[in-house]
């Protein structure tokens, strides 16, 4: 389990945040009638995980409806560029790997050159929205690995301590057997002395049982 866990953190960092390669591309789309025009980035996310970022991100524009296949909010954008309520369209497609948003302003009953701004403010916006995407995933990520560094960091001090542990039993072991191989070799020493004692008393013994018995006999026959 803890060798899952360790390859499994380094797994971490899979997506390159150069930011100066995702550029916002200017495209237009045919809605109501009128092509409105807007700007589109691709996203390395799925199209669930943009579409929950893109309803949080976008919470000011309130409620929205739904006009041939994209979202309309009918909403104030940049009320220091335009104050009137404008129509706003976007659109995120894509599959569980990648995706890509468009978003777009109505064009109708803004004057040309604020509606020129107001597209600007727009790109800016859609870049903004890829930006706090990748940078919130980084941020994740980060937090992620801090708190595996943070385990392991604890699971390496557990295993040290356990080592020290062990080391200390070892050494405590390793030093009884010492003693005790010491001791062994005495007893054997012992042994082989008592053996030999032992075996040189036995004939001393035979040989007073067999003078005994020689005088026993003799005192038969004085008798």
């Amino acid at each position: 389990m803890l060798r899952y866990f360790i390859i499994s953190t380094f797994f971490i960092f899979n997506l390159n945040l150069s930011f100066a390669q995702f550029q916002t591309v200017a495209t237009e789309h045919y809605l109501l009638g009128v092509d409105v025009k807007g700007y589109e980035i691709d996203l390395p996310f799925s199209k669930e995980k943009s579409e929950d970022s893109w309803k949080e991100y976008s919470k000011d524009f309130g409620k929205s409806e739904e006009t041939q296949s994209h979202k309309t909010y009918q909403t104030t954008f940049r009320t220091d560029i335009y104050a009137n309520d404008i129509l706003i369209y976007s659109q995120i497609n894509g599959n569980k790997e990648q995706s890509t948003i468009w978003a777009g302003i109505d064009p109708q009953g803004i004057p040309k050159d604020i509606y020129s701004e107001l597209q600007n403010a727009m790109e800016e916006f859609i870049y903004k929205f890829n930006i706090k995407m990748r940078t919130d995933f980084a941020q994740k990520k980060i937090d992620e690995s801090e708190q595996a560094a943070t385990y392991l960091s604890k699971e390496f001090e557990n295993l040290k301590k356990d080592e020290r542990k062990n080391q200390r039993n070892f050494d405590k072991t390793n030093e009884k057997l010492v003693e005790l191989r010491s001791d062994s070799t005495q007893y054997s020493q012992n042994l082989q002395s008592l053996k030999t004692s032992i075996d040189s008393l036995y004939i001393e013994l035979e040989k007073v049982k067999a003078i005994v018995e020689t005088y026993k006999k003799r005192l038969e026959e004085i008798k």
